[in-house]
Parts: C-alpha cells; sequence; structure tokens
C-alpha cells in the first residue's frame, strides 16, 4: 500500500498545483503556467533544501530500485513471482524518478518555464502517466496473486510464465491508456509572455480543443489510475485480513480442545465424588 500511498501524493500535489495556477488539466500533465513568472520568492534557506531533497529522493529512489532489479536477476533463488512483480514496480519508479522528478524541479522550481523543447515535453508528460500506471496495475497484480494463495491454498500457485504474461499485460495497458496525453501534449506561448517580451519561453501542455474533453480525460485518468487499483486493492486485502485474523493456528485449536477435555473431566470427577 505504500506505492499506492505515493501514486495518490503525487496526484494530489498536481491537482492542488492546477487549482492555485488557476489551470484545469488532468493529474498527469507537466505543465508550466505563466503564473509562475510572478510567483513569490521562497526563502533561500527553503529553497536550499528544496534543492537538496529533490537530488536525494531521485538519487535515492533511481540507486535503490537499481539494486532491487540486480538482485533479483543476478541471483537464481530470487527469480520468484513475487519478486518479477516487485522489479516491474522497481522499473516504474525507476522511469518516474529518472524522467519525471528531475525535468519536473529544473522546471517549476528552477526556471519556472519548459526549456525541454516539444520532443522532452511529450517524453515527460506521457512517462509520467505510464509510470503511474505500472505502479498501480502491478500492485493489483500482486494483491491477487496474495489472495488466490491464502483463500485458496489448494489451488496450483502462479506460474513465472503466468506472471511474466500479467506483467507485459500491465505495459501494454500502461502504454496504451494514456496515449492521448503523448498526442495532445504541445509547446504553448501565454499571451502575456509575449506582452513581456519572453518570447524564448514556452509551457508544457495539453491543447484540448474544449475543457470538456481535458475534463473527461482527466477524470477517466483519475478512476483507472487511482480509484479502480484502490478499490481492488481494499477488497483483496480486507478479504485476506479477515481469513488470517479469523483463523486460529493449529496449536490454539489443539489448546483450546484440551482445555474444554479438562474442565469435562474436572466436572466428571467432581459429581463422581459427591456419589
Amino acid at each position: 500500500m505504500e506505492n499506492m500511498t505515493e501514486i495518490f501524493t503525487v496526484l494530489l500535489l498536481q491537482d492542488v498545483e492546477n487549482f492555485t495556477n488557476g489551470t484545469d488539466m488532468h493529474p498527469n500533465m507537466t505543465y508550466f503556467n505563466s503564473t509562475l513568472v510572478d510567483a513569490p520568492t521562497v526563502p533561500k534557506a527553503v529553497e536550499a533544501l528544496m534543492y537538496i531533497m529533490y537530488i536525494v529522493i531521485s538519487v535515492a529512489a533511481i540507486g535503490g530500485n537499481v539494486i532491487v532489479c540486480y538482485i533479483v536477476f543476478a541471483y537464481q533463488r530470487m527469480r520468484s513471482v513475487t519478486n518479477f512483480f516487485i522489479v516491474n514496480l522497481a522499473v516504474g519508479d525507476i522511469l518516474m524518478a529518472s524522467l519525471c522528478i528531475p525535468f519536473g524541479f529544473v522546471s517549476n522550481l528552477l526556471l519556472q518555464y519548459w526549456p525541454f523543447g516539444a520532443v522532452m515535453c511529450i517524453v515527460v508528460s506521457y512517462a509520467q502517466a505510464v509510470s503511474v500506471f505500472i505502479s498501480a496495475y502491478t500492485l493489483v497484480a500482486i494483491s491477487f496473486d496474495r489472495y488466490i494463495a491464502i483463500l485458496y491454498p489448494l489451488r496450483p500457485r502462479m506460474t513465472k510464465l503466468q506472471a511474466k504474461l500479467i506483467i507485459v499485460l500491465v505495459w501494454f495497458v500502461a502504454l496504451l491508456t494514456p496515449l492521448p496525453t503523448a498526442i495532445m501534449s504541445k509547446l504553448e506561448q501565454p499571451q502575456d509572455w509575449i506582452d513581456r517580451n519572453l518570447t524564448d519561453r514556452y509551457t508544457c501542455m495539453e491543447a484540448w480543443e474544449s475543457n470538456t474533453q481535458r475534463y473527461h480525460y482527466s477524470m477517466a485518468l483519475m478512476i483507472l489510475q487511482y480509484f479502480f487499483p484502490l478499490a481492488v486493492l481494499i477488497y483483496t486485502y480486507t478479504r485476506i485480513a479477515i481469513v488470517v485474523w479469523g483463523k486460529r493456528t493449529p496449536g490454539e485449536a489443539q489448546d483450546a480442545r484440551d482445555q474444554r477435555m479438562a474442565t469435562s473431566k474436572r466436572k466428571q470427577f467432581s459429581s463422581s465424588k459427591k456419589k
């Protein structure tokens, strides 16, 4: 569930930025609004701390997940079904940490405009949406694997081939669903920037024909990326918790049986003495 919390945090922070900047864009949009030019200055100490935190998070995310991938692929005994899914989660995190975090950091905090060109505008926006899908649906796959193993222990376990096929399906969904993000992401120059002679500065945003289309696409992504996976995780792990906490272990069951037998024997012994 930690990864779902991370996903929700990313979506929530972007929604807050959308609201404060007066934009109406979907949660995965990498954008740089013209109002950022007039944003209030941040104290140097706070700014330095933010720089350090961004760098540390990026390095730790990339380094830690690369180590996870190396360990699983380097050691034969680590190549289990669950670890294959964990590697897929790590790849999604690497994609987020290497493409989305650094570019967003430079554009939003350092420069306050998009300096990386039209191609990277498409790549970064699309990669951000893809990475969220990969993380969310890999967590769903892990939850189903645990669900079947605990609720139906006599059924055959998921094989490595089946796990690989599921991972391919996750990537197919992750690459296909946010294609409109890649198609609609473009560089634009707000009119107030042109009026200020800031002709070399651009924003990276989705150029939808209407706000209605933008809204419907945003809601569809929010449901598919967050609410649907969250509902599945809540259902599967709730059922798992009920089964695990509701069952007595064999030792506890035997202890309860022995206590009932001892109580019965004492009652029989007491009644025989009275006679």
